[in-house]
């Protein structure tokens, strides 16, 4: 029986605008898969603030987001979190919309 943390609720594959990062939402986190950083960044909804969607340049939006893939160049996904050094994550997922509309239901559950 899987554990409700491992629910997954929604995926972004990678695709070249995303420099094939995986991009998920679980019941419990939402996890950014940064292949360049080989590392995953996990937001706990106790860590989550804010999520919206920019236009590029991401420079535009602000300067120091920590940018996970192409998003300078690309409509993206910005998370702002309360912790960690970089507090606003910039990241490019396959439809920007529809996972801005899935972290927002995400956070109200």
């Amino acid at each position: 029986m899987a554990k409700s943390s491992n629910i997954l609720l929604y995926e972004s594959k990678g695709s070249p605008k995303s420099l094939w990062n995986t991009y998920s939402i679980f019941s419990d986190r939402i996890e950014l898969q940064c292949r360049p950083l080989f590392t995953i960044l996990v937001i706990s909804k106790d860590a989550f603030v804010k999520v919206d969607v920019y236009k590029p340049p991401v420079i535009r939006t602000v300067f120091w987001a920590l940018k996970l893939d192409l998003a300078d160049f690309y409509t993206h996904v910005g998370i702002e979190r309360n912790c960690g050094m970089l507090k606003k994550l910039r990241f490019t997922p396959t439809n920007p919309q529809e996972f801005k509309q899935k972290v927002i239901e995400w956070a109200e559950q």
